[in-house]
């Protein structure tokens, strides 16, 4: 697991005896190490998601579904907007 200090701590590393470098290093999870995590001494590396800049719909999705059973057609339309969902069904 890779970690690093928390913000403002210096952490020696009890095998190697140096300062835990700012950008974190790979270290064995033994005893030691979950203390400091639980401690919040040190804090876990993740990797960071890359914005590519790209999207899978646009700001504004529009899908629509249309459903027939014995001559009875639903039809669906859904809009999303900023994580707001609307939802509009005709039976006809």
């Amino acid at each position: 697991m890779k970690l690093k200090p928390a913000a403002g701590r210096a952490v020696r590393d009890p095998v190697k005896g140096t300062l835990l470098p700012a950008d974190g290093a790979e270290v064995v999870m033994d005893i030691f190490w979950r203390r400091r995590l639980r401690d919040g001494d040190v804090v876990e590396v993740t990797l960071d998601v890359i914005d590519t800049g790209t999207s899978m719909t646009d700001d504004v999705g529009t899908a629509t579904a249309t459903t027939t059973t014995d001559s009875t057609t639903t039809t669906t339309d859904s809009t999303t907007t900023d994580d707001t969902t609307t939802s509009t069904e005709a039976t006809s």
